[in-house]
């Protein structure tokens, strides 16, 4: 399932992530503070059913602040449960806050069910997919070991989130991606601040139309719940 928040906005900092993922944590607590300990205390550790992306209407960035009319929070998760405490927490009017930035909610929408029928599909990434090396390096898509680090996170996503095995392993079969740095603060020791090299663009995968669903629903990155990850089916191969 897919939601649509529209917030109006002046200006945020542009180390939003942790920021944004902080909105989302309060409307799930406010509607409902039993489901919130379980996904974000019990299971601080585990992967969570969610990711997003963000559009910004009138994007202006100047030095460390990014200015727009309009903060668009498109966020899509495989959990009604989650769907549904996160749009009866939601409240329109309400001010929310990135750091010292506020942001007053004017909608909320569900957005149309789409369904993945093929196994080849070509994807688009609504938010930049994050893969990282054994030893913690960046990968770009061009990279010899893109594919299989990718097949090893959608395995991991399908297993925590879903509970069960790929019916196939998940195959990069071509991509068309470029290379873009987010800047962000996640309370890290050092101040510096935190740089994640990450992927945009076109990514066609091949797999059982099941386990692309999950990826589809669930996003497909390291640190979803940042707003990594988000897929938009481009065209399905048959």
């Amino acid at each position: 399932m897919r939601v649509k928040l529209v917030f109006e906005m002046k200006s945020i900092p542009i180390t939003y992530r942790i920021g944004t993922l902080s909105i989302i944590k309060e409307m799930i607590r406010t509607g409902s503070k039993t489901y919130y300990d379980k996904l974000f205390v019990q299971n601080k550790r585990s992967m969570k059913p969610f990711t997003y992306s963000i559009y910004i209407s009138n994007l202006e960035i100047s030095q460390e602040t990014i200015y727009g009319k309009e903060l668009h929070l498109n966020l899509s998760s495989s959990s009604y449960e989650f769907i549904m405490h996160l749009m009866n927490g939601s409240q329109k009017g309400k001010s929310y806050y990135i750091k010292e930035s506020p942001l007053v909610l004017k909608s909320k929408s569900l957005l149309p069910k789409k369904s993945v029928t093929e196994d080849n599909v070509v994807f688009k990434t609504l938010s930049p997919i994050l893969i990282e090396s054994k030893n913690g390096s960046p990968l770009l898509a061009t990279d010899t070991n893109f594919g299989e680090e990718l097949q090893y996170v959608a395995n991991l996503i399908i297993q925590e989130v879903y509970n069960r095995e790929p019916k196939q392993p998940i195959m990069v079969l071509q991509t068309m991606m470029t290379k873009q740095v987010l800047k962000e603060d996640l309370h890290q020791k050092q101040n510096e601040p935190l740089y994640l090299t990450a992927n945009k663009g076109l990514i066609q995968l091949q797999g059982d139309p099941d386990d692309l669903q999950c990826l589809y629903d669930s996003g497909i990155s390291m640190r979803r719940s940042l707003g990594l990850g988000l897929l938009e089916i481009e065209k399905e191969v048959n």
